[in-house]
């Protein structure tokens, strides 16, 4: 399963760590992710509609250590509360400009305006994880719309990978019969026509 994303992280970084992080690659990598992502997807649901999508993202290990040396500002081994404040709020910065990588369909055309609330970074077992919610701007009822979620970098520069065990938990008042499915769009490719991205579905049986 692959879902990737359009935000340059290492825009976050100085530029030396990122020709680091690029000299290490072999060569044939270089065209291919830098840095890997393992997200959990929670639709929020009130009066059973849908009325968010809340995720958690935990990054490699690698980047991870990048992002932890780099804002460790007192240099004592750990992200300490303002560390981690300075952290969300570069990020909420850059991230801001891209959507967050979230595409949420509606009846096949993009979904009007999201509100990205409460990003929060931490730090454990050395790899470091963000947390956010993306608002929908109208609430939807998935008995009556097509719904389809997707998280996807178009430049394969990151890869975000739903997490295998735990990848999408509703969350609140959500319709019971409803449920939900992860495919691949086929249709709209990325990556010189090579990786056709994960998409999360939501199925619900006809009443």
């Amino acid at each position: 399963m692959m879902i990737s994303t359009g935000f340059r992280f290492h825009t976050a970084l100085p530029g030396f760590l990122f020709a680091c992080l690029l000299v290490l690659l072999p060569g044939p990598a270089r065209t291919h992710p830098h840095v890997w992502i393992d997200a959990v997807v929670k639709p929020q649901f009130k009066d059973g509609k849908l009325t968010a999508f809340s995720l958690d993202w935990t990054f490699d290990e690698f980047y991870s250590f990048l992002v932890i040396d780099d804002f460790d500002s007192n240099k004592n081994g750990v992200l300490d509360d303002p560390e981690l404040d300075a952290l969300a709020k570069a990020s909420r910065d850059t991230l801001g400009t891209t959507d967050y990588f979230l595409r949420v369909m509606v009846d096949g055309e993009k979904t009007g305006k999201i509100d990205f609330r409460d990003l929060a970074a931490n730090v454990f077992m050395e790899r470091v994880s963000y947390s956010f919610t993306a608002v929908l701007d109208t609430p939807l009822d998935i008995r009556v719309h097509k719904v389809t979620f997707a998280t996807y970098d178009e430049d394969y520069y990151i890869e975000i990978t739903l997490n295998p065990d735990d990848p999408v938990r509703f969350e609140g008042d959500w319709p019971q019969a409803c449920r939900y499915e992860i495919g691949t769009d086929e249709v709209n490719k990325i990556y010189y026509d090579l990786v056709a991205p994960t998409v999360v579905r939501f199925p619900c049986p006809a009443s």
